[in-house]
């Protein structure tokens, strides 16, 4: 275990955000709505899925609110699970929700017939690449035969193109937080598992991130101030396509092929 990122101070930081309501995952709310828009672009009716690091259960709720599947969302984080079943009594739903603790690292006692995983952001909240790949496998692990797993998870890569961009410009690098460490194309591409194909990978905010750190920031920049996430010019990324592949949030979408 890295002694500058114990589980146990990652795990209380996110218990102390449990409160925060749609604040609690990211202040960054666009950043988060494109995740859900991209989420959803993989449900259909009658699926059984599986968030794995639900937080307080933003994403499992809007899905569940849209959708007729069952969901089973589990997060290490005790106070995170408390509030996601908390608000979820509150909403009307189409389809349902189990809440409990779970921990990605640790997925005894969780059934193999996921026809959909996700995990937003959960992934980089992992020590190193040695846990960090053996979270991704045992997630794969639980697919059904034809199912994905879409990982939403950040980019060292991406982060890295748009700092070349922000420097530019005159702009500091942007460094990703002190509890995550960011995943690494190299990586990925030596990665594998057998029955199971990288099926592709989407930059489905490389607009975003690129309107967001380097032109808002910009602008901001020239009046002295801090960038604000709800910007005019950060919601342009709500209604324009995804180009090219900056930025670092992006989705490798796994698909089980064949058992193991």
């Amino acid at each position: 275990m890295s002694s500058t990122k114990p589980v146990d101070s990652v795990r209380a930081f996110w218990n102390s955000r449990a409160g925060l309501g749609k604040w609690a995952g990211t202040q960054d709310l666009i950043a988060k709505e494109l995740e859900l828009k991209t989420i959803a672009e993989f449900v259909r009716p009658g699926m059984k899925l599986l968030d794995a690091g639900c937080g307080n259960g933003v994403a499992a709720i809007e899905i569940a609110r849209r959708f007729q599947v069952d969901i089973t969302a589990i997060d290490y984080a005790a106070d995170m699970v408390r509030a996601a079943a908390e608000t979820a009594a509150t909403v009307p739903l189409v389809g349902t929700i189990q809440f409990k603790e779970g921990d990605v690292t640790n997925l005894n006692g969780l059934p193999g017939d996921f026809d959909l995983i996700y995990t937003e952001r959960v992934i980089i909240n992992l020590e190193d690449w040695e846990t960090q790949k053996k979270a991704i496998a045992g997630l794969i692990g639980l697919l059904r035969v034809g199912g994905v797993y879409a990982m939403l998870e950040n980019s060292q890569d991406g982060l890295d193109k748009i700092n070349v961009l922000r420097q530019q410009v005159g702009l500091q690098a942007v460094k990703a937080p002190w509890h995550n460490r960011y995943l690494k194309d190299s990586e990925l591409q030596t990665f594998s598992v057998p029955g199971v194909v990288l099926e592709k990978v989407i930059f489905h905010s490389s607009t975003y991130y690129f309107l967001s750190r380097v032109v808002n920031a910009w602008l901001a920049a020239q009046e002295g101030k801090e960038p604000d996430y709800d910007s005019p010019v950060n919601e342009l990324a709500l209604q324009l396509p995804a180009i090219g592949d900056l930025g670092q949030g992006r989705v490798w979408v796994w698909k089980r092929l064949a058992s193991n």
